[in-house]
Formats: structure tokens, sequence, C-alpha cells
């Protein structure tokens, strides 16, 4: 389905947004336009032309039909949500227990959605995340696809109608995840403005709190069947742990290097295989005693005996293993930076924005859904 076809990576942020962010309504300095086309489902619904430049964020706009896309979106998002996970029907008359009505919780979520989708455009025209020939040409062959299926262009465009979209504005959310992937391969790419290099992600791992830990673990489950071993059993782990701490405690050279040594030698965690020199992590990724005791160490330290679910551990605290903090937060960074400016973004809305009431958009968007192409 067409619906399907413009799911993007911004649907999921719009839904959990705040309710409360910058928006100012200013003046048609802002690019607003009351817009030509007096006909389709936005006008019908509201009286506000598709094609109105509702909205902006330093000085691009959004349409009428892209508010009108968005409402629908969120709304029926919420119904499924809902009906899903509370086993209620969707209810306009409904409002939160801090007050806010369903309405104003909708066009929150729908102003989200557009002010992400500006800044997202905003992004890629300031970096160069223009569209590639290839994918130009896959957005030509998904609009040809459906303009198959449905028969004619003309039939096709009457679909998107039904959405409340004109087919510039559907062709326009299009290319959002298109433009999400091109910023971040630039931010992948070396030389690029928008590159971070590995020194970049391990400053802001430490600022996430990401530490190294290496440790020992003597379990006390039954590697094959879980089940856990007997006092007899755990007590000869527990022993052998002690011995282990009294030969690192007598250490008098390389520690780090001992460590290493016994570790390999003794420890069953399973994870050693894939991270033969410890762990690197931030709080809430290990097991709590594990964690507690790793942030408690200085770097150098070894810790005593720490019993947690999986066995004893001895741990030893590392300096940030630079190049493995710059893995685990790749990612965490770019969706960082992009929603900083997400947030630091102020939205304008005209008086047009007002009138695009979401539940008169929504019914008649379900209305027009109901109606045999």
């Amino acid at each position: 389905m067409i619906k399907k076809r413009l799911l993007s990576f911004l649907g999921a942020a719009a839904i959990a947004a705040a309710l409360t962010f910058a928006v100012v309504s200013l003046s048609p300095s802002n690019g607003f336009t009351s817009g030509t086309i007096h006909s389709g489902l936005c006008y019908e619904a509201t009286g506000v032309a598709p094609d109105a430049i509702v909205a902006s964020v330093d000085g691009n706009g959004a349409s009428a039909d892209l508010i009108a896309y968005w409402t629908g979106y969120n709304v029926s998002y919420l119904e499924s949500y809902m009906q899903y996970y509370t086993g209620a029907a969707f209810d306009w008359d409904y409002t939160f227990e801090d007050g806010t009505s369903i309405t104003d919780y909708v066009k929150s979520n729908v102003l989200m959605a557009v002010k992400q989708h500006l800044v997202l455009e905003n992004l890629a025209e300031e970096y160069g995340a223009t569209l590639t020939a290839e994918q130009k040409a896959a957005i030509e062959a998904s609009d040809q696809a459906y303009i198959d299926q449905y028969g004619s262009e003309e039939a096709f465009e009457a679909e998107l109608n039904k959405l409340g979209m004109r087919r510039e504005t559907y062709d326009r959310v299009s290319t959002s995840n298109y433009l999400y992937q091109n910023l971040y391969q630039l931010y992948n790419t070396e030389g690029s403005k928008l590159y971070a290099s590995d020194e970049d992600l391990a400053l802001y791992a430490a600022e996430k709190n990401y530490i190294t830990a290496d440790h020992i673990l003597l379990t006390t489950k039954d590697t094959a069947t879980g089940e856990a071993l007997s006092d007899e059993e755990k007590a000869e782990k527990k022993a052998l742990a002690e011995e282990i701490k009294q030969k690192l405690d007598a250490c008098e050279g390389d520690l780090t290097a001992l460590f290493r040594e016994l570790a390999d030698e003794y420890s069953e965690d399973p994870g050693r295989e894939t991270y033969p020199t410890g762990y690197t992590f931030t709080t809430g990724a290990m097991v709590p005693e594990f964690e507690a005791a790793a942030y408690a160490l200085a770097e150098g330290a070894v810790s005593e005996i720490v019993e947690s679910s999986f066995g004893y551990h001895i741990l030893l605290r590392l300096p940030l293993d630079k190049a493995a903090a710059a893995d685990a937060v790749r990612e965490t960074y770019f969706t960082d930076f992009f929603s900083g400016r997400v947030e630091s973004a102020v939205i304008a809305t005209s008086a047009e924005f007002d009138k695009l009431d979401p539940q008169v958009l929504y019914e008649t968007i379900q209305a027009a859904a109901q109606v045999e192409g």
C-alpha cells in the first residue's frame, strides 16, 4: 500500500516526541502562503489549500497537505497502539492524566514530525547530502510501479489524494530515508564536513560515561544446562577465585599482563573469545554487581571478588579502549547530532496551520479510504 511506502525513520520519533518545544507564529516573512489550489481532501476538510505553506524552519516551508499526511499517519499509529496495548478504541474526547487533550497531543506529534522533516532537508542542503541518481531512479521506479498498479498516473494521484497528499508532497516524503542515509554516509566519510573521527567519538563516549574493564569469571552455573552448581562446587569456585586474587595482590610487575594471563587461563566467560581484552560499556549494560564494582575502581585497580547471578568475578579497570568506545557510540553520536539540531530548531506556524483540525482531517482521510478507487 502507498501508506506503507511512506513510513520513514521520522514516524516513530514523532510518536515519542515531547509535548513542549519551541513554536512561534510569525509573519509571512517565514515564507507562509495561502496557496492556490482550492480542491482536494485537505481543502474540502478544512478550507486550507493543500499547497499553502503553513509551517517553516529556517525558511524551509511545510505545505498543508504535508501536515495532513503526518496527521493521518500519527492518528493511525495511535489508534493501533491504543487498541493493541489497552484494548480501547481511539477516542477524540480522551484526556491524559496531565490534562492534555488527545487533539493537542496529536497536534504536538504532528508538528514534531514536520519539524524533523524540515530539519532533515535543511541538513541535507547544508552538507550537500543530495539524492544520488540511483536514489532518484528508485523513487521514480516505485512511483511507476504504483502507476501501473492503479492503471494510470491520474488514478495513482487519486489514491494519494485519499491520504490528503499531492504527488509532489508524496515524492518529498519519499526522499526522507534517502536523505538520512546520505547524511549518515557523510558522517562516516573521512574528509567530509560531517565526519566524526574515532578521537571525536572516544571523547563523546567518555562524556557518556563509557569505561573499559576486563574480568575473570568463575561461573556458578552449569554452562550447558544453566542450572546452579551444587554448594560444594560453588565453594570450589570461590576458593579458586581467592587463589587468583592472591596472585594478583602479590603482583610486583605488570599487573595488566598478569591479569590477562590469568583470565585467559581461568575465566569461564563465553564472551572472552570475542572480547579478549575486556568490555567497553556504559551504565545499564552489565549486571548491577559487575557495573557497580567496575565504576568504583580507579584505572589500573583490581576489585575484590564480586558475586553476581553468573558467578564470581574479579575485575580490572582499564583505560578507556578508544577504538571500542568509538565503535560503541558511532550510531548514537549521529542520532544525538540530529536530535540536537531538531531540538535547537524553531518551527514557525501560520494562522492557516491552526485551521488544520486533526480530527476533521483524519476522519475525512478515513472516509476517503472507504471510497472504492
